[in-house]
């Protein structure tokens, strides 16, 4: 669906044959950019979501779960109308959502989760690669459902901001907000970039699996009960395990989940997030933590205060970790117990991205300037955004951020010694396209 309002124009005779093809796909494929591989769960105590965004209790009710549809993959208790009340929107839960009061229970001692696997929008719950895969990932962050599948517009389609592609971003099933998770399946289906960069989702998550990196994060004050209306979280990044697991051989194409880590595993924590300087098992606080976070119907809620750099800390993993940079972010998940403890399902991590920081993301892994692909990826860093990072509904001010959304599943996990891990060095491989390694 074409835009008729006024966008840049490009002269593609002026682009080099590299740039040129990614120009080409591109107009092919309306917002192609950036493939970002990361998340974590992190905050201060933020403003997790603009309260005038939020629905009141009646409106919700107003729009019901569609039939068939259960509380997963973003869906749940704080979903609704969207604002113009005419359709289903997946909302993300925010500040009004918190329960009233507690449920009678004592704190339990603080619990650690790793996360086991993410789906970053490229591939279905199958693990298959899948161009649509995305429309069932993220939260409505803007409100406005913008073409969605499950949301016929009549016209022009609403948008939140002015896009400055040469097609409107649409939204995903229920209003979902994620042109990050649209934009992975071209990248891991690219070669130019894919390849080249070691981005691909089965092979992050089989790093992940066995032990390169990973984040953690610590849950406190926890009363262990469906409802808690003030718990804790500090976040851990990991460089990866004390011990790489042995058996499971990334660049091989295939994995056994058999072979993943475990819960007796021990990872280790990057040095930079800990200020006291007290490691694991009983480690110190983190300089990445929300100490306002809650728990609603078994459901965890986390805010992401602004800036907040996630990159999974490694130099030497197999598939490279794109280092993100979140605004107006929340991370929330189901808290299981098990007979063996504690898992955390039906994961989200969701937020804005600002099209500069997308591209520095970039330069960081060694796509620098003077790059045939370097252009070709600036153009579509800036005329990708779906959203206003502010959060924000200005339909005539130009966009200037990437919507994101991240699922996952996340294990009880150990944490032990602390580790320095080099600060990523924007270009720090300029003139080497085939020895980088992570950044």
């Amino acid at each position: 669906m074409s835009d008729s309002r006024s966008r840049p124009q490009f002269d593609k005779n002026r682009l080099g044959a590299a740039q040129g093809w990614i120009y080409d796909v591109y107009m092919r494929h309306s917002t192609f950019g950036l493939a970002v591989f990361v998340v974590a769960m992190t905050a201060i105590s933020c403003k997790v979501y603009d309260e005038s965004m939020l629905l009141p209790a009646e409106a919700a009710a107003a729009c019901p779960l569609p039939g068939g549809q259960t509380q997963t993959l973003g869906i749940g208790w704080w979903s609704g109308c969207d604002q113009s009340g005419a359709c289903f929107s997946a909302r993300a839960p925010g500040a009004n959502d918190r329960p009233a009061k507690s449920d009678p229970g004592v704190d339990l001692p603080p619990i650690f989760f790793g996360f086991r696997s993410m789906r970053l929008g490229s591939r279905n719950a199958a693990g298959e690669l899948d161009k649509n895969a995305w429309q069932d990932i993220g939260f409505d962050l803007d409100g406005v459902c913008t073409a969605a599948p499950t949301c016929p517009t009549q016209g022009e389609p609403p948008v939140s901001c002015k896009v400055q592609g040469n097609q409107i971003p649409v939204d995903g099933n229920y209003c979902r907000d994620n042109t990050f998770g649209r934009l992975e399946y071209m990248v891991e289906t690219t070669p130019e970039f894919g390849k080249r960069f070691r981005l691909g989702e089965s092979s992050f998550n089989c790093s992940i699996c066995g032990g390169e990196y990973n984040f953690v994060f610590r849950v406190t004050g926890y009363n262990g009960q469906a409802n808690d209306n003030s718990v804790r979280v500090d976040i851990y990044p990991s460089p990866g395990l004390t011990a790489h697991k042995p058996g499971i051989d990334c660049n091989a194409g295939g994995w056994d989940p058999g072979l993943c880590w475990t819960r007796d595993d021990v990872w280790t924590v990057q040095r930079a997030y800990v200020p006291s300087g007290q490691s694991g098992p009983d480690i110190g606080d983190s300089s990445l933590y929300d100490p306002g976070a809650f728990v609603r119907d078994h459901v965890l809620v986390v805010g992401l205060r602004e800036n907040t750099v996630f990159w999974f800390p490694s130099m030497k993993a197999s598939a490279s970790a794109f280092p993100m940079i979140l605004q107006e972010g929340i991370v929330t998940g189901r808290l299981v117990q098990t007979s063996t403890g504690w898992t955390v399902t039906d994961g989200m991590v969701s937020g804005r991205m600002i099209w500069t920081d997308a591209l520095d993301g970039f330069r960081k892994l060694g796509l620098c300037e003077g790059d045939p692909l370097f252009e070709g990826a600036r153009l579509f860093a800036k005329t990708s955004p779906d959203l206003l990072s502010t959060g924000a509904v200005l339909p005539d001010t130009d966009c200037d951020s990437i919507s994101v959304g991240i699922s996952f599943i996340a294990d009880e996990a150990q944490v032990g010694p602390l580790q320095d891990v080099p600060e990523l060095v924007p270009c720090a491989d300029a003139g080497a396209p085939d020895t980088v390694d992570g950044g």
